[in-house]
């Protein structure tokens, strides 16, 4: 986030992965093994992209390319979540500390996290889960 007033470098340079890449701004990345180094980057986030069924994967990858005390921003279709509580914890497992959440949108909530620690290697005792999308028919 940026004020009005902050200056803005325009030499400074992010990184956008996305499968597939859409155009020459962005890198082809599967989400789990992205072409960054560890602890290179001090933002990473998932809007509405945790899709797979391996998302303590997703996150743990995150965690690896995140420097100490990243941050780590989530948004997702609030129907996804069963408990929120748990998910909170799974990331805590992961090596991340909450900051903020805002679960008072019915239909989505997002969430800040910082980097705390290294997720651990067996990501199967974690549990990380959330409910598929539901759509509408119209």
């Amino acid at each position: 986030m940026f004020n009005e007033d902050e200056d803005w470098n325009d030499e400074e340079e992010g990184q956008v992965l996305s499968k597939p890449a859409l155009s020459n701004t962005k890198k082809a990345s599967s989400g789990i093994n992205v072409p960054l180094n560890d602890a290179s980057v001090d933002l990473a986030v998932f809007c509405l992209s945790l899709m797979g069924t391996n998302l303590a994967d997703f996150l743990a990858e995150a965690n690896r390319v995140l420097k100490k005390r990243g941050v780590l921003k989530i948004a997702e279709v609030a129907s996804r979540f069963d408990n929120v509580r748990n998910f909170i914890t799974a990331l805590s497992s992961l090596g991340f500390k909450m900051v903020s959440k805002d679960t008072e949108n019915s239909h989505f909530y997002s969430f800040e996290f910082a980097k705390t620690g290294k997720a651990p290697e067996n990501l199967k005792k974690v549990g990380l889960q959330l409910k598929p999308c539901v759509y509408k028919k119209r």
